[in-house]
């Protein structure tokens, strides 16, 4: 059982040293990385049963759990919300999984979320026309639409007014993000941009995901910024952190002490796997922009939980 205690106090430190450096490359570390929460719960838990045998065994899991403890508890403690100025807009994002997504089912949610501004990944032609049947028209008018097959289509629907043409970014990886300038009443132009970098699958598709995050438009002093989407990383991915350094962003859900919310896996996966289910999907928000509320809705059909927040704008 030493040995035992001790081939695990390895594996931790060595999980550990890569989380804090940040220097996962490649499968099978950076799917790894997005189950840090687990694993320092899981160190925490194995230190204390490795007391029993092992007491230097124990104290190096206990160490890097504790590390790893360190750089997840800040997701789940809430800062200071936005006060009552501002201009108040309901954002949601959701990844409708190309023709699995019920599309009705999503517009209620977003009449009872009272959404202003509503981000789409994964949306095709039969995807936004099925939303268009539901009633989509009526709830959110303006649009900027770039439907694609095989998952790479976006789209952004608004109850305000668009400025301007919408405009097409191709990321990297050929994935099509379409941003639109939000004029919102009170506040001025807001960009929106629905992201959706590819996915880190197994089989060499890592570089391709790091250059999509590192390719994502920072915020900087001229209109303020949203970013909405399916990032495929967690905010214990290393390429992630570095969008919201560089890009002047926060993550809504931090803000608010959700950022340990899981929004996938969840259709189409057998119950147990949801129990080590991650955080994918982001609203990440301008430093200028307040943070009110955040929560996590269930779509039907689709894999990923769609996010919403309530934003406080600067007014003008």
């Amino acid at each position: 059982m030493t040995v035992v205690w001790w081939v695990v106090a390895v594996l931790v430190a060595a999980f550990t040293v890569v989380r804090v450096s940040g220097i996962e490359r490649g499968t099978p570390l950076v799917q790894l990385m997005a189950f840090t929460p687990y694993v320092a719960g899981g160190a925490l838990v194995a230190a204390v049963a490795a007391a029993f045998t092992s007491i230097p065994a124990a104290l190096v899991t206990g160490a890097a759990g504790l590390a790893l403890t360190a750089v997840v508890i800040p997701r789940v403690v809430p800062k200071r919300a936005a006060g009552p100025g501002g201009q108040r807009l309901r954002v949601m994002t959701a990844n409708v999984l190309w023709e699995r997504g019920d599309m009705a089912a999503l517009l209620q949610l977003a009449k009872t979320d009272d959404v202003d501004v509503l981000a789409l990944q994964e949306a095709n032609t039969s995807d936004l026309e099925a939303f268009d049947r539901a009633g989509a028209d009526g709830l959110l008018p303006f649009r900027a639409l770039h439907p694609a097959p095989r998952g790479r289509g976006t789209a952004v629907f608004s109850r305000h007014p668009l400025d301007g043409e919408p405009m097409v970014r191709v990321c990297p990886s050929g994935i099509q993000q379409v941003r639109a300038t939000v004029l919102v009443p009170g506040a001025g132009p807001l960009v929106v941009e629905s992201a959706h970098p590819c996915a880190p699958h197994p089989g060499g598709k890592t570089s391709c995901w790091a250059r999509d995050l590192a390719d994502q438009p920072g915020a900087g002093d001229g209109p303020l910024r949203v970013l909405l989407g399916d990032f495929n990383a967690t905010l214990d991915h290393a390429p992630l952190r570095r969008l919201l350094r560089r890009g002047g962003y926060r993550d809504a859900a931090a803000e608010r002490g959700r950022g340990l919310v899981p929004t996938w896996p969840y259709a189409l996966v057998p119950g147990l796997l949801r129990l080590f289910a991650v955080t994918l999907d982001h609203v990440l928000v301008d430093r200028r922009i307040g943070v009110r509320e955040v929560a996590v809705r269930p779509v039907p059909g689709s894999d990923h939980r769609a996010v919403v927040a309530e934003l406080a704008l600067p007014q003008r």
